[in-house]
């Protein structure tokens, strides 16, 4: 069972606290329904306990943060004004996270901190915190910059710095993070307001078919190619339908389309099949066949380098 502790401090952003309790409860719901387990427990904590007022001024009641930690895994977000000097209390709590990191660090293997306001501390508690581990980054989840009024050195690795409105997409990173990309794709669908940018059911759209080329030559030989994809397509025939030479339709075409030939069938091939998956109930192997692929492995292997994911992953997502 991973332990998660939700630290507030006053002023914490309820949008994000809340959204996260929805995320940790709805995976555990899954889980407990597919292999009857509960992956998180997530438990809401203070330096002394007692309720605790949001920036809305609706009041979490909490409990008091544990001396020690036990061993296990334990995630940490850090949310409120803990540290910007906006109450009398708020040096007190700030020096009480650094002992209580400097003590409790090594049973830490996930940190994130929010909070609407710098602090000037952050980077001395930051460096009590850190583990020195490499690979952490400090980013967002799904790679974009942090975006807050303060930036961390190479060294504070341990954590991620969010900014507000991203805590469900953090939360939905750390379970990509235990249970798998396909498996959070498909509980970020099941949230009632899921308001995350990067999780979700998705549909791949290729741009060649989304965007069409402004030469009409272009969009009608991309209808022909999706309605012959079961022959074969090479470039000297794709060349013959808009009466150049293969070496000029594949300048002509590289110029329109930013692709080769190549990789303008793959993608139209691709499309095709991610819209049957979607829309229909045939069987993948049927589907392979329809879209010009020699087999299913061979589709297989398609969607893996193109997309990251097999077909059949991307069927369950789509259900």
């Amino acid at each position: 069972m991973h332990k998660v502790w939700i630290l507030l401090f006053p002023k914490f952003s309820l949008v994000d606290v809340s959204g996260m309790l929805a995320v940790f409860e709805a995976a555990n719901a899954w889980l407990q329904e597919e292999n009857n387990v509960a992956g998180y427990a997530v438990r809401l904590a203070s330096v002394a306990g007692g309720p605790i007022d949001s920036s809305s001024g609706v009041a979490l009641s909490t409990g008091a943060l544990p001396h020690r930690l036990a061993n296990g895994a334990n995630t940490l977000f850090v949310a409120g004004e803990w540290g910007a000097g906006s109450a009398p209390d708020q040096p007190v709590n700030a020096m009480h996270l650094r002992e209580w990191l400097v003590n409790n660090r090594r049973h830490l293997s996930r940190c994130a901190i929010l909070s609407a306001k710098a602090s000037p501390l952050m980077p001395d508690i930051l460096t009590a915190a850190r583990r020195r581990r490499p690979g952490r980054r400090d980013t967002m989840p799904g790679g974009t910059k942090a975006r807050g009024p303060w930036t961390t050195d190479s060294a504070d690795r341990d954590w991620q710095i969010i900014a507000l409105g991203q805590g469900i997409d953090l939360t939905l990173s750390w379970v990509e993070e235990d249970q798998g990309m396909a498996f959070t794709g498909t509980l970020a669908s099941r949230l009632p307001h899921p308001r995350s940018g990067r999780y979700g059911v998705k549909h791949y759209r290729s741009v060649l078919i989304e965007r069409p080329a402004s030469d009409p030559r272009i969009a009608e030989l991309h209808l022909w190619i999706a309605t012959h994809l079961r022959e074969k397509l090479s470039v000297a025939r794709l060349a013959q339908r808009v009466h150049m030479s293969s070496r000029s339709f594949a300048r002509f075409y590289s110029r329109a389309t930013g692709f080769t030939p190549g990789q303008g069938m793959q993608q139209i091939r691709l499309d095709t099949a991610c819209r049957l998956i979607e829309t229909s109930n045939r069987p993948l192997k049927a589907i392979a066949a329809q879209c010009g692929y020699g087999s299913q492995e061979v589709m297989r292997r398609a969607f893996l380098r193109l997309l990251g994911i097999t077909p059949l992953a991307y069927k369950r997502r789509q259900r």
